[in-house]
């Protein structure tokens, strides 16, 4: 009798053990399949992510693009400017030199603006007969 009672004892404690084990299966199944839905979760925000990321970088290299057309007509009117105030000094110049320095300074001016307004054309896409 008392080896059936050890062995009933040893049935219980194995059973036990294989009660123990499946559960800690079972839970670890749960485990995992909860850890592959936040991993695809996590892979569907990185996508959209990279996504948002792409568009930024569009919208910078648009940004980028817009400044250099901003600066390039703001180069324009200050040329131009430039032109007037020259134009405005040769016809008040009282003497030979004054007047070939201010040459000088309309030729400087003027190779600026057309050089200004070809960079402009470029930029804005204008094509150049």
């Amino acid at each position: 009798m008392k080896n059936s009672n050890i062995n009933t004892i040893l049935q219980i404690i194995v059973i036990v053990f294989l009660i123990v084990i499946g559960y800690f299966t079972l839970s670890s199944n749960d485990n995992l399949n909860i850890i592959s839905t936040e991993l695809k979760n996590t892979k569907e925000e990185l996508k959209n992510s990279k996504e948002t990321i792409i568009s930024v970088q569009n919208e910078l290299k648009n940004a980028q693009m817009e400044f250099k057309k901003m600066k390039a007509q703001k180069d324009l009117i200050i040329h131009k400017r430039d032109s007037l105030i020259l134009s405005f000094e040769k016809r008040n110049a009282k003497d030979w030199e004054d007047l070939m320095r201010i040459k000088d300074s309309i030729k400087i001016t003027n190779d600026k603006l057309t050089e200004d307004r070809l960079i402009l054309d470029r930029l804005f896409g204008l094509k150049n007969n």
